[in-house]
Formats: C-alpha cells, sequence, structure tokens
C-alpha cells in the first residue's frame, strides 16, 4: 500500500471504473462492482487490493499463494490459473501499462502546499538549525540538532533523525532519514525510479508507490540520487557509505556498512548484504544478491550473484583469480604476437 504520510488517496475505484480506464476486460462479469482500495506487488497482495502479472515467470516465482479477493491485471493466457488461486482478473495484453494507469487513478504523490516556505504542520524541533531558503512541507518531522543547508527541499511527510545534516540544495521525497546521516549537496533522495511499461498506444511511466529508508549514521554524497520503492522501501543500512555521484535504484535493499566509491550504481531490486566494499565505477545489474563480506574491484560490471566473502572483478564480474588468468592469457597472446612479427620482419 501507498504510505499515505507521502501520498494521497483518489480511489477507490470499482472494476467497471478500471477496466472502463485501462481498456481491460473482466474475466467475472459478474464482478464489475469490486472495489480497490490500494495497490500493491503480487507477493503481499491482500483483499481488496490491485496486483499484476506480466509473465508466467513471475507467477510462477509466487505459486502457490492464495489471492483471494486479490485484483490482478493479467495476460489473457494467464487469467484461468490466476483465478484458480482466487484472484479476480482484468485481462490487458500489456498488464504492467495497465496497472500504471490504474495506479495514477488511485494515488498521487502529495504536493507542496502554496503559501510558507515550511509548512505549518511540520514539527521541527527547536535545537534544528535551518539556513536561509529551506522549503519543508506538510507533516514533516525535524529532531534535535538538525541542519538543513541553504535551498534544501524536504518533502511532506518526511522525516529527518536528530543529528543529521543536510547539504546545499539537497531534495528529499518520501524518505525517513534515521540520526546522525550526512546528506550532501545536491543529492536527490526520494523520487521516482526508472520504470518504463511498453503497451500498444506506446511508453508509459510506472508510478512509485514506495519511499526510502535511510539508516542511522548513513553518508550520502554530493549529487548522488537513491530511488523510492515502487512498492515498499528502497532502504540503506546503517553506517553505509556512499560516494559523491552514485546511484541506487528502486526497491535496492543495501545493509549495514556498505562503502560504496564515485561512479557506481546499483539496479532495482538488488540486495547488496552487510560489509560489502566496492571500488570505483562498479555496476550492479539488477535483481542480484552481493553476499557479506564481498568485494568488487573498480570498473566491474556485476551481471550475477556474488557468494559471500569473495572477491569479484572484470566486465562481466567473475572470481578474481579467474580474471587475473584470462589477463595474463591475453598479455601472453599479445607478447608472443609481437615476438612472432619482430621475428617476420628481421628475416625480411
Amino acid at each position: 500500500m501507498a504510505d499515505l504520510r507521502f501520498y494521497d488517496r483518489l480511489g477507490p475505484l470499482s472494476l467497471n471504473q478500471i477496466a472502463a480506464l485501462t481498456s481491460a476486460a473482466i474475466s467475472d462479469s459478474g464482478r464489475g462492482a469490486t472495489e480497490v482500495l490500494g495497490v500493491s506487488s503480487l507477493e503481499t497482495a491482500q483483499i481488496g487490493t490491485l496486483a499484476y502479472v506480466d509473465s508466467a515467470k513471475m507467477l510462477k516465482q509466487v505459486a502457490p499463494i492464495s489471492l483471494e479477493g486479490v485484483v490482478v491485471i493479467t495476460r489473457p493466457e494467464l487469467s484461468a490459473e490466476l483465478r484458480a488461486l482466487g484472484a479476480i482478473t482484468l485481462d490487458h495484453n500489456s498488464p504492467r501499462a495497465a496497472m500504471s494507469l490504474a495506479i495514477n487513478a488511485l494515488f498521487k504523490l502529495r504536493r507542496f502546499e502554496p503559501g510558507p516556505m515550511i509548512d505549518a504542520s511540520a514539527e521541527i524541533h527547536e535545537t534544528a538549525c535551518l539556513a536561509p531558503g529551506v522549503v519543508i512541507g506538510g507533516d514533516v518531522q525535524i529532531g534535535a540538532d538538525v541542519y538543513l543547508d541553504s535551498g534544501v527541499s524536504i518533502g511532506p511527510g518526511c522525516h529527518i533523525g536528530a543529528g543529521s545534516r543536510i547539504g546545499t540544495n539537497a531534495s528529499l521525497r518520501c524518505t525517513d532519514i534515521g540520526e546522525n546521516c550526512n546528506i550532501l549537496a545536491g543529492a536527490v533522495i526520494g523520487e521516482a525510479g526508472f520504470g518504463v511499461a511498453i503497451s500498444s498506444e506506446g511508453l508509459v511511466d510506472v508510478p512509485h508507490l514506495g519511499g526510502v529508508f535511510l539508516g542511522d549514521r548513513v553518508t550520502i554524497g554530493a549529487n548522488t540520487t537513491v530511488d523510492r520503492g515502487v512498492f515498499g522501501n528502497t532502504s540503506i543500512g546503517d553506517d553505509s557509505k556512499i560516494d559523491n555521484i552514485c546511484h541506487i535504484a528502486h526497491n535496492v535493499q543495501i545493509a549495514r556498512n556498505l562503502v560504496m566509491p564515485g561512479f557506481s550504481g546499483v539496479s532495482g531490486s538488488s540486495i547488496i548484504e552487510e560489509n560489502v566494499m566496492f571500488g570505483g565505477r562498479v555496476g550492479v545489474s539488477d535483481h542480484v544478491v552481493v553476499g557479506t563480506g564481498a568485494k568488487i574491484a573498480a570498473n566491474s560490471a556485476v551481471m550475477t550473484s556474488v557468494p559471500a566473502g569473495a572477491t569479484y572483478s572484470g566486465a562481466p564480474a567473475q572470481p578474481i583469480q579467474s580474471h587475473m588468468r584470462e589477463i595474463a592469457e591475453i598479455r601472453k597472446i599479445v607478447r608472443n604476437k609481437r615476438k612472432a612479427k619482430k621475428s617476420s620482419e628481421s628475416s625480411d
């Protein structure tokens, strides 16, 4: 469900309304009056929520589960299997795009209200320090000894824990920040991630209804971006240190003590376990796990999961011993070619 600290509820919607909005077909015409109150992933769906299934693989990952009373937008060929699990189905050839249209009719991101730069409903501790030009939305909570530098923008519903510092022109939306965090200048936390659904009508932006959770003593570098989740939170654990110009995508789960130097990025829904260390300019693909204590060398591209305690390098990344052997073999081939060329030239 959307966190109503950050989103306004526009619904509920009936199945008939969703069908009209998305051009989906209701599989069971007798259920058209059913009301949808919220949205969720299929794994966390409850009675009265809307979810989607875009492929047989996606359904297989969560089955068998009970979907009694859950409304699911799905491809026609998957509809019968979902109804057998108790779901009420809407058939559509582009379920993710249809889901996006329905979400936009059920919820919208809370906006700054016209008026003073600091909303009257914000709770700001008397020891917090706000530089000129700070903008604070409704229902924001700011703890003791927080410092907000000039030009900081804090969206409605955000929470900033005691002792944290937010640098010049940083922007926060849909975010809970722990204590003694350090958010450097220009960081953008809690904006929507990169989600695009393909439909016969063209490309559709996928709404993001989640948030961002930062633990205690987290550092986010200058001009680094952390996207909010599609459903649920993107999270960064205690004592993690992320350098300048990095990117954390939607629904990434980072445990404590990550070290991430500049120009690194983690793609959506990946898991970084505790005590992981990256070199600079590391890229991590989506839906992979980097195990506890793993080390990823600079310039590596992580395409598959990394075991706990392993050291990986290369593009694509592999155990560093294998990568070093490959480099040695390549160098050997090059040396031999040079020797052969010189030998040929001298014989001429």
